[in-house]
């Protein structure tokens, strides 16, 4: 986790160095509502804004990740990360707020170790998904604050589960919705 918190400054801090001053980068509070939700920070990289196109960012979200197992007589809840990386294209032509699409290559990895009915449960669940679209409205609120409801679906590819963890009650396909508070530098 350690690792991926570096992986993040510097990331970051790259882009901030960057000599193209029309390079924008917005920092969000992101959450998520689905399986798993997801509470963490949310960062769109842009390139200078070309009058007349679409315009695309590369965005970043690096989440803390919960997810509920809840079986026959065990109810237990999960915790780890979630990891996305996808594009963003504004269905406006020449500015970055409004309607937009996008989607995700994403990673998630859920750690299970509680004591259930005075036994020991320990296990992981982890997924990888290639198609993990979203529909959403971005809203300027001041020059440098926006805030950004969003609709989608994730549809998951689940890695073989370890430990206790099987993998039978949880959902390949799952919706989600999502909102982000951010500021522009």
């Amino acid at each position: 986790m350690k690792k991926l918190f570096y992986l993040l400054a510097f990331v970051s801090a790259t882009a901030f160095a960057q000599e193209d001053k029309k390079g924008v980068v917005t920092v969000s509070a992101n959450y998520n509502w689905s399986e798993p939700t997801q509470y963490g920070l949310s960062f769109e990289f842009t390139k200078g804004i070309k009058f007349n196109e679409r315009l695309t960012s590369w965005i970043l979200n690096a989440s803390y990740g919960q997810i509920e197992l809840n079986e026959k007589n065990l109810k237990t809840t999960g915790e780890g990360f979630v990891v996305e990386l996808g594009t963003r294209t504004y269905r406006t032509r020449g500015i970055r707020e409004g309607l937009y699409f996008e989607n995700f290559l994403t990673h998630g990895e859920m750690n299970f170790d509680d004591k259930l009915n005075g036994e020991k449960f320990e296990g992981k669940y982890s997924y990888w998904s290639i198609f993990n679209p979203n529909i959403g409205y971005k809203i300027q609120l001041t020059k440098n604050l926006s805030i950004d409801p969003s609709l989608g679906f994730n549809w998951k590819w689940e890695v073989r589960g370890q430990g206790d963890v099987d993998n039978k009650n949880f959902d390949n396909f799952v919706f989600k919705a999502g909102v982000k508070l951010g500021y522009t530098f």
